[in-house]
């Protein structure tokens, strides 16, 4: 069974990882938006429910959004599918900022809510202590900031790699999504 990646595709590790992050990173986003609309409706409690659920399940997946993005620089890429240059550029830029923006989800989601006073509370099974002596104003709007900016890269970043996943299958059609669905044989 092939583990790792090969230059020929990619292992079971990144294939889980990458679909595994995927669910992840969808349950998130559900859950951010439906906490947000359920705030401007004025439905404070579904508010805080939804609230409770993104910071426990985010919580819950740091160490795996954590995992996926380590196993992308820890083994070997497979060789790319050749295609025009100003392509390529735009597919390694697009994988490379979907990383960057996962690392600052995972970063500035935890301080969002440890400078804002809080500890981090995991479905009620424990908490994560905040390491803030008091509240943290600056760090706090800074983190939410960037949170933000995290977010709205993920979702842009996110459609120009589904975009990129669609010209390959229907157009190129060269086997690149067949690489990310199981490794490739010898």
């Amino acid at each position: 069974m092939q583990w790792i990646n090969t230059e020929r595709g990619y292992g079971w590790l990144s294939i889980a990882l990458h679909w595994l992050a995927a669910f992840a990173i969808i349950m998130m986003f559900w859950s951010g938006f439906a906490a947000e609309n359920a705030g401007e409706l004025g439905d404070r409690a579904a508010r805080r429910a939804l609230m409770g659920f993104h910071i426990g399940f985010g919580a819950s997946i740091a160490l795996l959004l954590l995992a996926r993005v380590a196993a992308h620089f820890a083994q070997p890429r497979p060789t790319p599918i050749a295609q025009q240059k100003p392509l390529m550029l735009l597919s390694g830029a697009t994988h490379l900022l979907l990383l960057v923006s996962i690392l600052i989800q995972v970063i500035s989601g935890p301080l969002a809510v440890w400078s804002g006073g809080r500890d981090i509370n995991v479905f009620d099974f424990f908490a994560i202590p905040t390491p803030f002596a008091a509240e943290n104003e600056a760090v706090h709007e800074g983190a939410e900031v960037a949170h933000a900016i995290g977010r709205w890269m993920l979702l842009v970043l996110i459609g120009v790699h589904i975009a990129g996943t669609l010209k390959h299958a229907f157009i190129d059609r060269d086997g690149v999504l067949r690489r990310m669905l199981a490794p490739t044989k010898p």
